[in-house]
């Protein structure tokens, strides 16, 4: 199977079409941000694993495989809309796209951790509440319920592109 990078990348020069919009933009940054944030929040209560009821890495693996869909749909999306503003501005233009929201999307995850350890080092309880939340899909990219329409308009132009049916 054609990673999904390949795929998205593809489609814009194989007649896919979907219109690069602000919300799906958004929506694939809110996704792409929210699994950094999960991740780096599973890489800072790692050392508090022994008085965690919740396994992190386990949590993180279960909250990867829930949401591997339409994370993988939103970082398809952004590969897209770069490979279709290059097509429309040029190389640069995507490479400035790319750049922009990528580190716009690890300052969210990271202000967001930030807020989330009182601008602190992790504690304990806090990685406990987070951990189990994470295990139990209390994090999952549904939690932003504004995004879901989006995000699975998203999923839904992957799978036709993966099967050859976006024209």
């Amino acid at each position: 199977m054609k990673s999904l990078v390949v795929a998205a990348a593809l489609a814009v020069g194989a007649g896919a079409t979907l219109e690069v919009t602000p919300a799906r933009t958004e929506a694939a940054g809110y996704a792409v941000t929210h699994g950094l944030l999960v991740s780096n929040l599973v890489r800072n209560c790692r050392q508090y694993q022994g008085q965690l009821k919740q396994d992190p890495d386990a949590a993180l693996a279960a909250w990867r495989q829930r949401n591997a869909e339409r994370t993988a749909a939103a970082e398809g999306y952004l590969v897209y809309a770069g490979a279709a503003i290059e097509r429309q501005e040029g190389a640069a233009a995507a490479e400035a796209y790319n750049a922009r929201t990528r580190a716009l999307f690890r300052r969210k995850a990271n202000a967001a951790l930030n807020d989330i350890f009182n601008r602190a080092h992790p504690q304990p309880g806090i990685c406990a509440r987070w951990i189990d939340a994470i295990a139990a899909g209390e994090a999952d990219l549904n939690w932003e319920s504004k995004y879901v329409p989006a995000l699975d308009e998203l999923v839904e132009f992957e799978r036709k592109v993966r099967s050859g049916a976006a024209r």
